[in-house]
């Protein structure tokens, strides 16, 4: 078997998400400092968030991704495990709870069918938008 590694001198790929920045004293973060701290976020992906403290509080910086993000992300490992059935697992290893998705469970996260399903109800209508982010937080929290 082949161990060559792939060349990863193509472009990379957009990024799948944009910056967050939550808290009382947003007015204290300018274009400039924004911009470091999204960049801070590129160089650091491990890295989930991040806490700057003002004179005025603390603004929490963070990744926004898109609602459907998980969902692809899932999607994409279901094809993985439908269309290659020598892959029996795919492991995370920058968290500090490593998950590893299989066929019997193809989700991005230990609590992936609970993600989904709070997904699922929000596309059908059953969940309004802040329902749906107070059942995640709830979820993250457990």
């Amino acid at each position: 078997m082949s161990r060559a590694a792939k060349d990863t001198s193509e472009a990379p790929p957009e990024r799948p998400w944009q910056i967050m920045l939550t808290g009382p004293s947003l007015e204290q973060i300018d274009a400039a400092t924004r911009q470091a701290l999204e960049r801070i976020l590129e160089l650091f992906t491990e890295v989930g968030g991040l806490v700057v403290q003002t004179t005025a509080g603390d603004v929490s910086v963070t990744r926004d991704f898109p609602s459907n993000y998980t969902i692809q992300v899932d999607w994409l490992f279901k094809e993985i495990f439908e269309n290659n059935p020598a892959v029996t697992g795919i492991k995370f290893l920058d968290s500090e709870n490593p998950h590893t998705a299989t066929p019997d469970a193809p989700y991005w996260s230990a609590k992936g069918k609970e993600y989904a399903s709070i997904e699922e109800a929000a596309a059908r209508g059953e969940l309004t938008p802040a329902a749906a982010i107070a059942a995640y937080r709830r979820l993250a929290k457990s």
